[in-house]
């Protein structure tokens, strides 16, 4: 019943009250009373009724109050546990010591509240040395001024697991008559907040320091930071361009198209790494080596991004018109002679450094001479300046083009590292020609040759790398006009029948010319075949069967080696569980996965699940074999992906194991079922003592992770005897089978003994 509820209910009850003992009274006294003591006793009757209404009124006010009050308090402590708050509360009335402290207070430091300090005592200890006397100075002034004040203070508390935390604690000190009372207030944990403004901190400390100038914009592609080296080199300070489009540094010297090629490398790559012409603030225009990045968060929105640039007008020797004369073709506005020389430098220089490789391609067109002579000079500039536009919309943002004599033009080819690359670019370019060149209406046909000379594989030095690609050119002009060739002649070959077997591979894999053979897994304890490696071959419909050794290399180069893997492990599931439903005993299915493939964890595991349900096999038959290299590339990723395969059921193998450099500390964590003992372990047993003992080894090391071991290449009696010593392992190699069709196989699994 509420207050009010009750107030009425009672003035009812008195009103009734007041009227029996008038009723009483008329009754006992009679009729005859006189009209003046009638009215003094009503009158009488109503001061007491109401006297004793006001009584009660008071009294459930008082105890609402009280209620409330307690309600307010307990509200007050549900909703600060809610929302995870720290309260604590210092009782201080009458000398108290004690604390209370909330649940998540602490739960903060690690603790449950039965086991956490209850007192001012308990509390210090806690503290961090180093601090307990500065923050209990604070709290003894803040109570010997005796008045209502607050407090805030940031301290180090120990966490139960022995541990610092950074706590930042507010409150306030409540007195009544000049006595101390309560201490009341929050604290929170900011520990990482510190880590995080320190690292901060760092990373600010890095940016002022670095030469290189910084540009940090948000998604709308507004500045939001840029550090002291920006400044200096720019003129722009952090207040003129916070805020602003780094359009502001635009020179005007750059076209739509090439802008709009460095957003479609943004937005395929999330990088661009490029020269590009800015403007300083006071005019002047200067070249820079810039790469911008593009941050993404965890749904893939785009965050920020940061460029990064260095000023190379350094490198020009000037900042003045003069200087881009003096490096710059004043027709096509290429880098010269000089600024090529410089570039390759560079090139060079990167390529030593993070062991890679890149090219340089000399190209020379053919017979310009004659459009010279025969169209005059003006048409042969504009003709140049076609050819470089048609040139430059092939070449990668990451390349440079030079003009270096009068037909004579370089490309520093920074995105070619290898052979195949280097000739895919050379064909571009002379497919470029292919297409006539219109002059005052006038169509005009070219050929072109190119010299390519690959380093540092072939050259050490920037002048050593020009004269083997101008060599090159040579070779390429005396063999055919409009053709390519490299500086060795048997790269030249190489590269053209890698390029040749690329672009049939991929017609292959199209036309279904690939096969899956099958090589037969042995059982010594069983003393038949048990299962079985997959490989693939190649039915050339011109040179025919082809080995994995004759393009398995040109596919992982070519970017197909994913594909392939992929496709020989969805026949391979398919034909293992067409075996199991013809009733062979066969054990497990073996299929190869390179290391391009491994390292698409996302592809491989769900290529892995369409093969396995599309199949039916159960995936307990699959058996993946990882090469122990591509697991060493990253152990802590690998490991993870090993642990994803292993949930979806199948077996997991290190191929090629004793090749690698996997530590024990890392094999223990692998969730592997076998170890492949290498073939070249095995090809010298069982005379060859290095071998033998690696042998042991392997197999003491997979006896104490319970795994199985299986020998690769064994092809003698002799080595099969001899590893017949350690139990349960398997041998594969041509004395039991070389690969063969899965035909030939099945037949061969079929007269095994049986299990």
């Amino acid at each position: 019943m509420t207050q009010d509820s009750l107030l009425k209910t009672s003035a009812v009850h008195l009103l009734v009250s007041a009227v029996c003992v008038a009723g009483c009274a008329w009754l006992v006294l009679g009729t005859n009373l006189p009209a003046g003591l009638i009215s003094i006793l009503l009158a009488a009757i109503v001061l007491v009724c109401t006297a004793a209404f006001h009584v009660l009124q008071h009294s459930l006010q008082q105890g609402s109050k009280n209620d409330h009050a307690l309600n307010d308090k307990q509200q007050l402590q549900l909703a600060l546990d809610s929302a995870g708050e720290c309260m604590w509360e210092w009782q201080l009335a009458n000398n108290s010591t004690s604390i209370h402290f909330s649940k998540p207070y602490c739960a903060m430091l690690g603790y449950e509240e039965k086991e956490f300090a209850r007192d001012q005592q308990g509390w210090r200890q806690l503290l961090h040395p180093d601090e307990r006397e500065h923050v209990q100075r604070r709290i003894t002034r803040l109570f010997t001024e005796g008045k209502d004040s607050t407090y805030e203070n940031t301290y180090r508390m120990r966490h139960k697991n022995g541990g610092y935390r950074w706590i930042h604690s507010r409150g306030r000190l409540f007195t009544e008559n000049n006595e101390l009372v309560r201490f009341i207030g929050i604290a929170a944990d900011i520990s990482q907040e510190r880590d995080n403004n320190e690292r901060l901190r760092l990373a600010n400390v890095v940016f002022d320091s670095t030469h290189e100038g910084v540009l940090i914009s948000d998604a709308n592609n507004i500045v939001v930071f840029v550090n002291r080296a920006f400044s200096d080199i720019t003129g722009f300070s952090y207040a003129e361009m916070v805020g602003n489009s780094p359009r502001l540094l635009q020179s005007g010297r750059h076209s739509k198209e090439f802008y709009a090629e460095m957003w479609r490398s943004l937005d395929s790559t999330d990088s661009w790494t490029g020269e590009i012409w800015n403007r300083r603030k006071n005019g002047e225009v200067l070249p820079q080596l810039q790469t911008i990045t593009q941050l993404r968060d965890e749904h893939g929105l785009i965050t920020h991004r940061v460029a990064v640039f260095s000023d190379i007008s350094l490198l020009k020797n000037s900042q003045s018109e003069l200087s881009f004369l003096a490096h710059y073709d004043p027709l096509t506005s290429l880098p010269n002679r000089i600024l090529l020389h410089e570039y390759l430098k560079l090139s060079l220089q990167r390529a030593i450094k993070y062991k890679t490789q890149a090219a340089l391609l000399v190209i020379d067109l053919d017979h310009f001479k004659i459009v010279n002579e025969s169209l005059g000079h003006a048409k042969g500039d504009e003709l140049l300046r076609q050819i470089v536009a048609r040139i430059q919309q092939t070449a990668d943002p990451q390349d440079s083009l030079s003009r270096f004599g009068g037909d004579e033009f370089a490309m520093v080819c920074d995105s070619c590292n290898d052979s195949i690359q280097a000739a895919n670019m050379a064909e571009k370019i002379l497919a470029l020609f292919r297409r006539p060149f219109c002059i005052d209406g006038q169509d005009i046909f070219m050929t072109t040759s190119i010299g390519i000379c690959l380093y540092p594989t072939v050259g050490r030095s920037a002048e050593e790398v020009f004269r083997y690609a101008e060599t090159a050119l040579s070779k390429a002009k005396d063999s055919e006009r409009g053709s390519y060739a490299f500086y060795d002649s048997i790269l030249t070959e190489a590269a053209a029948r890698k390029l040749y077997i690329a672009n049939e591979l991929r017609t292959a894999i199209d036309e279904n010319q690939l096969e899956v053979h099958y090589q037969p897994v042995y059982s010594l304890n069983d003393q038949r075949i048990i299962g079985c490696e997959a490989l693939v071959r190649w039915q050339h419909p011109l040179h025919g069967m082809m080995m994995p050794a004759d393009f398995i290399t040109i596919a992982e180069d070519a970017g197909l080696i994913s594909t392939i893997d992929n496709w020989v492990m969805y026949h391979a599931c398919h034909q293992a569980q067409q075996w199991l439903q013809q009733g062979l005993a066969l054990s497990f299915m073996s299929v190869n996965i390179s290391s391009r493939l491994f390292d698409r964890g996302d592809f491989l595991t769900s290529s892995l699940q369409k093969a396995l349900l599309d199949s039916g096999l159960p995936s307990h038959y699959l058996e993946l074999e990882i090469t122990e290299s591509s697991i060493m590339q990253d152990p802590s990723q690998s490991t993870a992906l090993l642990h994803e395969l292993r949930n979806t059921g199948v077996r997991l193998a290190i191929d090629d194991f004793g090749t690698g450099y996997s530590s024990l500390s890392r094999l223990k964590h692998l969730p592997v079922d076998k170890f492949k003992i290498d073939r070249t372990f095995v090809q010298n047993l069982p005379h060859d003592a290095g071998d033998l003992a690696i042998i042991r080894a392997i197999a003491y090391l997979s006896d104490s992770f319970d795994l199985v071991i299986q020998a690769e290449g064994v092809e003698t009696r002799e080595q099969a005897d001899f590893l017949q010593q350690y139990p349960g392992i398997l041998l594969q190699g041509y004395l039991y089978g070389k690969p063969m069709p899965a035909a030939d196989f099945a037949t061969l699994l079929a007269d095994s003994p049986a299990p």
